[in-house]
């Protein structure tokens, strides 16, 4: 299998791989890979980390659209959850952010993105 095909064999089976900002990948839920797919990520990290480097904004609206309720409050999103995060960072992912703001550039695009998907699902249901 390649990269590509990891990650959407992934997502088809709602595991949410993410890289978690100090090299390694993170996949949620915990217990949900087998020894195989496990084997896989490894065997592939480096191509799997360079195909999120590619596309910082996709990556995180896929994690972020999975938070958004279908009714009520949209809670703070978050592209990396269940990860603490340095003062200063980005409050969603941890990655740098400017100084006037509390997200960075691709959180912001992502948080929008991830909104505007489930609401056009939504609306056309």
């Amino acid at each position: 299998m390649t990269a590509a095909e990891i990650i959407v064999a992934l997502r088809r089976r709602g595991v949410l791989l993410a890289p978690a900002g100090d090299g390694r990948l993170r996949y949620r839920p915990r217990d949900a890979l087998t020894a195989t797919e496990r084997d896989d990520l490894v065997r592939h990290h480096e191509a799997i980390a360079a195909l999120f480097n590619a596309d910082p904004v996709g990556w995180r609206v896929a994690v972020m659209a999975s938070q958004v309720p279908q009714t009520g409050a949209i809670p703070l999103l978050l592209a990396r959850p269940g990860i603490g995060f340095p003062l200063g960072s980005c409050w969603s992912c941890g990655d740098p952010r400017p100084s006037d703001g509390y997200r960075c550039a691709p959180c912001v695009a992502a948080t929008i993105d991830a909104v505007a998907a489930t609401q056009a699902v939504a609306v056309s249901a």
